[in-house]
């Protein structure tokens, strides 16, 4: 029975290779706007009647605060074209269906299909006040050829063979597409300006701020993700987030007005009314209190290890069951899914469905150690010394994951052989 573990602990250890097979996939675009903008000549000159109309035409920049559910946590973008006739038409690129066609296959294989849509502004905006969320709006003065290629590109966009994306949360969203479509209409000069400046955090720091408020569900999202999202990145990278889009745009109008001017007209602000969460700007990585939490349960497991045995051994058995669940995910998703994000996660090493054998163990032997959480343990501490000895091996940053693992694993591992454990 233990070479037989000992194989699978092997294979299990080596799963983050596995996902080699995956990174090269093409993974088809059915509507790839980066490229369909390089087809749009913005400079090209008008006729009077075009003229005429796109000079009464107007472009803004909608950004909404963050909402309640986890997926609003973020905040939404969206431009609105205002026509001559007063017209107030919002492009919404923030649009999924739980209805399409294999809509949940889809989604455990991390192939989201979003879409844009065309709808009344003054509704949607009406809705967001309702919703008390921030909501701001800037004004968006192209040269006249810019907003008319703008436009047009808008208006083929929505046409059903060409409104349906793959989404993707870092790269692909409903901010990234309104920040390549402001850039092409600067002719590139947007993207050249923030690539120069490079971000202060990566794609996993930079989203704590909107996450940190529901510890648990950010721990659990956290975890998922691997080493992919912890590279440094420059400012253009980081208009994923629509407050970050919104932020840019008005910096990048202050310095070139010939390009882009701005004027920002604030609808409603909620950060005061203390309605829901504040996004906080700042570079806390909450290390200490993931620790400060996983050494009160470690300290608690260890105080009934004495006093109430079985109670120590049900509570440490369901949580093994829980990682090993846990586990059991992530490796799924390394292997059978296309959330990239998920790739080469150091996390396998120590969270993974093998847990499962000890939790039984505890649940069902009422057993109080177990060795093979023992040797997780170690593979954490490995870990920990590699990143504070060696800063180019941490490649991945999961401190708050381990911080908050590793007492729990210490209060129920052992060291000792098999036969030299005592049974309680």
């Amino acid at each position: 029975m233990k070479r037989p573990l000992l194989m699978l602990m092997v294979l299990l250890l080596f799963a983050p290779l596995w996902a080699l097979s995956i990174v090269p996939r093409d993974i088809e675009q059915p509507f790839d706007s980066v490229k369909e903008l390089e087809a749009v000549d913005f400079s090209m000159p008008l006729a009077p009647n075009q003229r005429a109309w796109v000079d009464k035409t107007e472009v803004h920049l909608l950004t909404v605060g963050p909402g309640d559910p986890l997926y609003a946590w973020f905040g939404h973008s969206a431009l609105i074209i205002t026509q001559p006739s007063g017209t107030k038409v919002m492009y919404d690129w923030g649009i999924f269906d739980p209805e399409q066609k294999h809509f949940y296959l889809n989604f455990a294989q991390g192939r989201m299909y979003y879409y844009v849509v065309a709808s009344a502004a003054e509704w949607r905006i009406e809705e967001a006040l309702e919703e008390m969320r921030d909501v701001k709006l800037v004004k968006l003065d192209f040269s006249a050829e810019s907003k008319f290629g703008l436009i047009s590109f808008l208006q083929r966009h929505i046409k059903t063979e060409y409104s349906t994306y793959l989404y993707h949360f870092y790269y692909d969203n409903c901010a990234t597409r309104i920040r390549d479509i402001i850039n092409a209409a600067t002719e590139g000069d947007f993207q050249a300006w923030a690539e120069e400046q490079m971000a202060e955090d990566s794609l996993r720091s930079v989203t704590i701020p909107a996450m940190i408020h529901s510890p648990l569900v950010f721990w659990v999202l956290d975890f998922l993700q691997g080493k992919t999202i912890d590279k440094p990145m420059n400012r253009y990278e980081e208009l994923f987030l629509p407050e970050k889009l919104h932020q840019a745009v008005v910096d990048y109008s202050a310095l070139y007005p010939h390009k882009l001017a701005t004027s920002t007209e604030v609808l409603q602000e909620v950060d005061e009314l203390g309605v829901r969460f504040a996004v906080e700007e700042g570079r806390s990585s909450f290390v200490w209190a993931y620790a400060l939490v996983g050494l009160a349960i470690g300290a608690l497991l260890l105080f009934l290890e004495k006093r109430f045995p079985r109670i120590r051994s049900v509570l440490l058995g369901l949580l093994m069951l829980a990682l090993a669940l846990l586990g059991a995910l992530l490796l799924f998703m390394m292997l059978f899914s296309d959330m990239d994000m998920t790739y080469f996660n150091e996390n396998i090493l120590f969270v993974h469905p093998l847990l499962s054998i000890p939790a039984f163990g505890f649940l069902l032997q009422q057993k109080q150690r177990s060795r093979m959480v023992g040797i997780s343990a170690v593979v954490m501490v490995v870990l920990v010394v590699m990143k504070l000895l060696i800063p180019s091996a941490a490649l991945q940053d999961n401190l708050r994951t381990i911080a908050l693992l590793l007492p729990i694993y210490l209060s129920g591992a052992t060291f000792q052989r098999r036969s030299n454990i005592q049974k309680h």
